[in-house]
């Protein structure tokens, strides 16, 4: 299952186009075949083709050829890449407003945050990417990412006091690690095995989906299931290629908005409860934290709105607000 899943989330998926008679395009993702982003991506590839009547050529390349998430960003905002699917988490790299939703408990559940997304942020949120070189096609997800750690299980936060645990760079996640009293260190995806194996940090982050596919669970004696972040995944195209295009063209790249984000999410989410009995089998202690103990985390990593959210700028703030808007819509 390992090797199914190696590496599903540093998220992405990458489209890269060469025009001429006919527009060639590569379609890659540090996703290899077999896994949810890997259909997502087959499936992109069919219909790109047969839609096009033969204007376009997708091949796809599954595996991690094109490099990280942040360079795959890098590359869509110049136009090397043509198109992507990224943690919200990276994007907010260049869309500082997208740490917002990746504040610690924002979401109660992902059927609330499905409906938050797809019914209150997506216009915002498009607005945000295309003035950063990008074009909203779909939301996607990486899922609600709890700790795991080599060493005793993590209980409460004053369990994670002077650990070393590798942090996504997102400001957001950096605060939440102080809040409960690790230190954290941003390593880039491909760093994080190899520091976790020779003790650079001893901890991280993420979802059952990801640590197995980047197989971080072989250096781990327990997962605690805190779900203190909710990480929604963007795919995205980049304007300069886009703006290129003909409007029948677009809507041959594009398809349908958020067309893609059931089938990503729920490709995602049936995974779940499979991953979590192979990471038992491995011999990962598995650790649900009471009420009481989630209270803990809960009080600890409270206030970003008020500590994290104005050092944000830009929109940051009104993307907050049309949360709770939506978040009060959505019971």
């Amino acid at each position: 299952m390992n090797k199914i899943l190696t590496l599903i989330l540093a998220g992405t998926f990458v489209l890269t186009a060469e025009i001429s008679a006919q527009t060639k395009v590569k379609l890659a993702s540090v996703a290899p075949t077999g896994t949810p982003w890997a259909d997502v991506m087959y499936r992109i590839q069919k219909r790109i083709n047969a839609d096009g009547s033969g204007k376009f050529s997708v091949k796809v390349y599954p595996g991690g050829q094109l490099g990280g998430e942040n360079e795959i960003l890098a590359g869509v905002r110049k136009g090397r890449i043509e198109y992507a699917g990224i943690t919200t988490g990276a994007i907010a790299t260049a869309v500082p407003e997208l740490n917002v939703l990746e504040m610690p408990y924002l979401f109660d559940s992902v059927t609330q945050a499905d409906c938050v997304l797809d019914n209150h942020l997506t216009g915002p949120v498009s607005e945000l990417l295309e003035a950063k070189g990008m074009i909203f096609i779909s939301w996607a997800e990486n899922g609600f990412r709890s700790i795991g750690v080599k060493g005793k299980a993590i209980k409460v936060p004053s369990d994670l006091t002077g650990i070393k645990v590798r942090s996504q760079e997102a400001k957001t996640h950096l605060a939440f690690w102080k809040s409960v009293g690790a230190s954290p260190i941003p390593i880039a995806i491909p760093e994080v095995l190899p520091a976790l194996q020779t003790g650079v940090v001893n901890g991280f982050d993420n979802t059952p989906l990801f640590t197995m596919a980047a197989e971080w669970q072989t250096t781990i004696d327990n997962f605690t299931f805190t779900k203190h972040i909710y990480q929604p995944a963007l795919i995205v195209a980049s304007k300069s290629f886009y703006d290129k295009l003909s409007p029948e063209d677009k809507k041959i790249i594009s398809g349908e908005t958020n067309e893609l984000a059931s089938e990503v999410r729920k490709g995602v989410r049936a995974l779940d409860g499979r991953l979590v009995a192979t990471l038992k089998k491995t011999g990962v202690e598995i650790y649900n934290p009471t009420a009481a103990e989630l209270a803990q985390w809960k009080s600890a990593s409270a206030g970003q709105e008020k500590t994290v959210l104005p050092k944000l700028g830009g929109k940051s703030q009104a993307i907050y607000n049309a949360i709770l808007k939506g978040k009060a819509a959505c019971k």
